[in-house]
């Protein structure tokens, strides 16, 4: 099987499950952790029911578990990635935020500093679904044999890697940047793998360069997530704020990956965890001092996203553009090295 033919199975995968999990979350983890008034917003510090904080992570991993047993060909992070966002049925069932901003606009910077503090609890449900998708994916990608997901690079010889890493060494001396784009991403692959030493002109790149790299990829992934996520939440119409989030967390991390590229995943996961803190913080102090009738309506749309909707737009909109970032960045790779290959 070619790796083309690979990643079209992952594909597949990755969207059959996505709407799946989206399904079984909008019909059957909804009613577990519903507001006490249907049509009102999924919030739990604000409302007094943070409680339900357990029953909405117990449902979250068990949805993971699910979803590793229909991703057995897909890369881990595509499996998280299909979690979280198809825990966004949730998000799709619950009621716009207004709500909860009418009933507490006599202390709106009380609520924004909950609903911050609500975000940061439930990227610690982010992060019990991923052990979870790690621990029962060992299992199920072990059984299912052949089918399992394997790491493609994992079957390039040390030859292979040593001669497109020289190849990628003369092509950045000659087109300054595509060491960047490219060559960064394949010297940072063998660094992982620990195959060859990474050298390029005859230097042995130092850590600092691979420090600056992950930095230099979380800030460009926060700062584009921000000004994305301004630009696209137009309105507070809950339709539109999900897309906002989703679309920036989304286009952030793929820009991120390319222009900076790495497998360090940390910048996915807490771009639009820091985003949607930064978010709220920003409300809660443009709202301190104020309120009375009508104070709420003065909230800007941007300012109208749920810590529920980070947890799955944002995060998993994140983590699907990381994932989509390896996918680009596998291909380009195997294709250089698979092409001499097909020519003999």
């Amino acid at each position: 099987m070619t790796h083309r033919h690979s990643h079209w199975i992952e594909k597949l995968q990755v969207q059959l499950t996505t709407v799946g999990a989206a399904v079984a979350a909008y019909v059957v983890i909804w009613p577990l952790i519903r507001p006490t008034d249907p049509t009102g917003p999924v919030v739990f510090f604000a409302l007094g029911t943070a409680g339900k904080v357990g029953l909405l992570a117990a449902a979250a991993c068990v949805l993971a578990a699910a979803c590793c047993l229909t991703t057995v060909s897909v890369r881990p992070q595509g499996t998280l990635a299909a979690a979280l966002l198809g825990l966004g049925g949730v998000s799709l069932h619950s009621g716009p935020m207004r709500q909860v901003l009418w009933l507490r606009e006599q202390d709106l910077a009380a609520l924004y500093w909950q609903m911050a503090l609500e975000v940061l609890v439930l990227a610690a449900v982010a992060v019990a679904v991923a052990v979870v998708v790690r621990a029962v994916r060992k299992v199920v990608v072990g059984l299912a044999g052949t089918w399992g997901w394997r790491d493609l690079l994992g079957s390039l010889s040390e030859t292979q890697q040593r001669d497109y890493l020289r190849s990628l060494g003369e092509s950045d001396e000659k087109r300054p940047g595509q060491g960047l784009l490219g060559g960064g991403f394949a010297r940072l692959i063998v660094e992982h793998l620990g195959l060859v030493e990474s050298r390029r002109a005859g230097r042995r790149t130092p850590d600092s360069e691979v420090a600056v790299r992950y930095g230099l990829c979380f800030l460009a992934c926060l700062l584009i997530s921000v000004m994305v996520v301004s630009l696209l939440a137009r309105s507070n119409d809950r339709g539109q704020v999900l897309f906002a989030l989703a679309a920036g967390c989304f286009l952030a991390s793929v820009i991120a990956y390319q222009l900076f590229p790495t497998r360090w995943p940390v910048a996915a996961w807490a771009a639009p965890v820091l985003t949607a803190v930064s978010y709220y913080v920003l409300a809660a102090v443009g709202q301190a001092g104020k309120g009375g009738p009508g104070a709420w309506t003065d909230i800007q749309p941007c300012y109208q996203a749920l810590p529920i909707d980070w947890l799955t737009a944002g995060i998993g909109g994140s983590l699907a553009g990381f994932w989509v970032s390896l996918r680009v960045h596998e291909a380009k790779f195997l294709e250089v090295t698979q092409e001499p290959e097909q020519g003999a």
